[in-house]
């Protein structure tokens, strides 16, 4: 399995939303709210329920698979609004969390309620315009009282046939999470200052989800300290971008260990591995060259060699398995 080289960032979207709403798959689509659900195993892209395979985590190459503007550059796309299932059509909507909220004159629509919403974007790219439409099939908090929520989407272009919107990398429909931030699909920095009132449909196989997953919720906070840097130095670690610029030096499904200074990833029990580096949101605080992903790795910058345990000043560690 080679390494995909197509790291396409997910699309930004801006969406109008109230102040008190702006917070900072299962496979195949179907209506069915039995037939998917985010807490079966899933066996896609080297996955077993939460990514956790004998106390290892799998990374990924991808940083998102989100194809709303159908190419790999950065597009703000226009929320015209939200044509909802009881067939009233509203303009007001944001994200709570990872949840969507949508106001009307009914009030907010939330949780389950946004299924069957479907969401209609105005893309304007070289002057012409393009009519794309988002339509949310299957809407499950990922546990029981989350705040991250999974979503089974769809996409449909100029009134065309509706595809999946996220795909694995065997071109299997999966789900994505909502995140109210937008990334550079070039670099994989975070864009900042954010962009007012923008959300990312963050693909379930790819960086941005899957640190999500791993506990590091960018509109969270864990004892008092806010995640959003965990987040984004987890997804420089799963891809093993070490000098934060975008490239990868891994291929899907290679298991790493995973520790950070917080405790929502812990050391494995009896699962030897070896420090890989430590990692900041630019990517590789300390590295050892001898330990990387991908035996015999080109890096393309210097970064010192890891000492004790977070003496480099990294936020997450991530190990190679020794076994």
């Amino acid at each position: 399995m080679g390494i995909k080289t197509w790291f396409v960032c997910g699309i930004v979207a801006t969406i109008g939303c109230a102040a008190a709403a702006c917070d900072d798959g299962a496979e195949g689509f179907v209506s069915e709210p039995e037939a998917v659900s985010p807490r079966l195993t899933q066996w896609n892209d080297f996955r077993l329920n939460d990514f956790r395979l004998n106390d290892f985590r799998l990374n990924s190459v991808r940083f998102n698979d989100f194809r709303l503007n159908g190419d790999t550059t950065s597009v703000y796309i226009e929320t015209y609004g939200y044509d909802l299932a009881g067939g009233d059509y509203v303009y007001d909507g944001g994200l709570s969390g990872g949840m969507l909220r949508i106001n009307s004159d009914g009030g907010t629509i939330d949780e389950w309620d946004v299924e069957n919403t479907i969401i209609d974007f105005k893309v304007v790219q070289n002057g012409v315009t393009t009519w794309k439409e988002v339509w949310i099939k299957l809407a499950d908090p990922i546990a029981p009282n989350s705040d991250v929520w999974v979503y089974n989407l769809d996409l449909r272009v100029g009134g065309g046939p509706w595809e999946s919107l996220c795909k694995d990398g065997n071109g299997n429909p999966t789900q994505a999470l909502l995140i109210g931030d937008a990334w550079n699909p070039t670099t994989g920095a975070k864009i900042s200052p954010r962009p007012t009132n923008v959300v990312t449909f963050a693909c379930r196989t790819a960086a941005l989800a899957k640190c999500v997953e791993f506990g590091y919720r960018p509109w969270a906070s864990k004892n008092g300290v806010a995640l959003a840097n965990y987040h984004q130095a987890c997804t420089r670690m799963v891809r093993a971008d070490y000098c934060g610029t975008g490239q990868a030096h891994t291929v899907n499904g290679t298991p790493i260990h995973v520790l950070d200074t917080l405790g929502l990833q812990t050391q494995s029990p009896n699962t030897p591995y070896a420090v890989e580096a430590e990692w900041g949101p630019n990517g590789a605080v300390c590295l050892n060259p001898g330990n990387t992903r991908l035996a015999n790795q080109t890096i393309g910058c210097s970064i010192p060699t890891c000492g004790a345990s977070f003496a480099s000043g990294g936020l997450i560690q991530s190990g190679k398995l020794t076994q």
